[in-house]
């Protein structure tokens, strides 16, 4: 009979852990840019080649 009340606790666990991570999921993260938002400027810098160490437009 131990054993039966052992095995509902861990099962029972087990299914409480289950549904706490699902509610997780089901957010979405809470990062990034959101809708309506302005995209800041991207300003590169090159590595390598005749432009090397400066942001001059590669276009």
């Amino acid at each position: 009979m131990r054993w039966l009340a052992v095995g509902s606790v861990a099962l029972l666990l087990a299914a409480w852990g289950a549904w706490a991570q699902q509610e997780q999921k089901d957010q979405p993260p809470d990062t990034g840019l959101k809708v309506g938002d302005s995209v800041p400027a991207y300003n590169p810098i090159h590595v390598a080649g005749p432009d090397k160490g400066t942001n001059t437009c590669p276009v």
